[in-house]
């Protein structure tokens, strides 16, 4: 009970830190990894007072953040984007906020790497040359698996016709650095700090340690560029289609490094070589290692105990009082509190066709209040009453009171 009794007063204690911090930015209204569920989001951002009936604007001067995750295994991916994207203008035209942060899984679909898309997407990107398109495509692809040797006999056409169905080139275009999503997507930083509480996918882990939020934003952005710049580079080259994935890049680009440091290589390969050479090491990248933002569970999976003051030590360090992130979903459908109140897991599982149990949700900050809303209920996650309530019978919270409004 003890230690049960002194986690709750850490918790209220870093809360009441906030009270000016947070309270200068107005009500925020933040929300978990969406994954296609247009209807889970809808609900929930009307439960929270950000849209109407109609799905228009209705939060006035609120902040609304979206933290990633919109695309892969739901199917209304192509709604909950073109809805976001209309919320930007509106929200700025009423005096508020939106902003959209990117996952792991926007930066899967910006790099051509479409596993965990549910192959009925497709069909709400299929138009009238939709079958001419896939079929010029698989040409080119034929003439590129002749360069490296790979099969194009009928049962490969068939196995990649299976693996392309109807409305994959249009999805492939609407996501590629041209794209009506791929161009906004691209704009959209990895995380955004309002005031003292920091906003990302994954989380800060160690291998951001010492990095800004400017810093991190930069650099994704750049390995974002980069591997466009490569991509297009080995398209203009003749080696690899405009569709192709990271992992093709990936792959050509350390044959083309291989035959490069051979006594025989030829001036055109060590040509190509050079123009590569950026992503060569593309799977340590801040936005694909399993330790950078878009990745990182140890927010969710690290032992409070074991590693609370690592956690404690990388907060300090990006100068977050409280980090609110997404990425793992809750077994409960509940928003849950780690690391004596610094840390706030939202990802409840709304697509919860896919996730057993999962429910939308919404974290609202407003002032020193941090509220989780589901359908129909709110909880309390830190502050209001209960931080009355605490300071009323502990004397260091109420030193923290009278410090707040100094």
């Amino acid at each position: 009970m003890m230690v049960r009794r002194r986690h709750l007063v850490l918790v209220f204690a870093l809360a009441m830190v906030l009270t000016v911090t947070t309270s200068q930015a107005g009500r925020i209204v933040a929300v978990g990894d969406v994954h296609g569920s247009f209807e889970g989001l809808t609900a929930i951002l009307q439960e929270a007072g950000i849209l109407d009936k109609d799905l228009k604007w209705a939060g006035g001067d609120a902040t609304y953040i979206q933290l990633g995750d919109l695309f892969d295994r739901g199917l209304d991916v192509r709604q909950v984007i073109e809805l976001l994207m209309r919320l930007e203008g509106e929200a700025a035209a009423a005096g508020g906020r939106f902003q959209c942060i990117i996952g792991n899984h926007e930066t899967m679909n910006l790099t051509g790497f479409y596993r965990d898309n549910n192959p009925e997407v497709y069909t709400t990107f299929v138009g009238g040359k939709s079958e001419k398109r896939r079929n010029k495509l698989w040409s080119a692809v034929k003439s590129y698996r002749d360069i490296w040797g790979e099969p194009t006999d009928e049962a490969a056409r068939q196995a990649w016709m299976d693996e392309h169905p109807l409305g994959w080139v249009e999805y492939a275009d609407a996501v590629s650095p041209k794209g009506v999503y791929g161009k906004w997507l691209r704009t959209l930083p990895v995380a955004i700090m309002i005031d003292d509480v920091l906003f990302i996918h994954g989380g800060v882990s160690p291998s951001v340690a010492g990095k800004t939020v400017d810093e991190i934003n930069a650099i994704a952005k750049k390995e974002l560029k980069t591997f466009d710049k490569a991509r297009q580079y080995l398209v203009a080259q003749s080696l690899l289609p405009a569709t192709a994935s990271f992992v093709d890049v990936g792959r050509i680009t350390l044959m083309i490094m291989d035959e490069a440091e051979k006594e025989i290589s030829t001036d055109v390969v060590r040509r190509h070589a050079d123009q590569l050479e950026p992503v060569a090491g593309i799977d340590d990248w801040l936005i694909m290692h399993p330790e950078g933002p878009l990745w990182f569970r140890g927010a969710a999976r690290w032992d409070e105990e074991l590693r609370g003051e690592e956690m404690a030590a990388l907060l300090d360090g990006i100068g977050a009082q409280v980090m609110v992130v997404g990425h793992t979903p809750s077994r409960d459908g509940r928003m849950v509190v780690r690391f004596e109140g610094r840390v706030i897991l939202i990802d409840t599982g709304m697509l919860s066709s896919y996730y057993t149990g999962g429910r939308p949700s919404a974290l609202e900050i407003d002032g020193d209040t941090f509220t989780a809303i589901y359908p129909g209920e709110r909880e309390v996650l830190l502050g209001g009453e209960e931080l009355d309530k605490a300071a009323a019978i502990h004397p260091y919270i109420r030193e923290l009171q009278v410090a707040a409004t100094r």
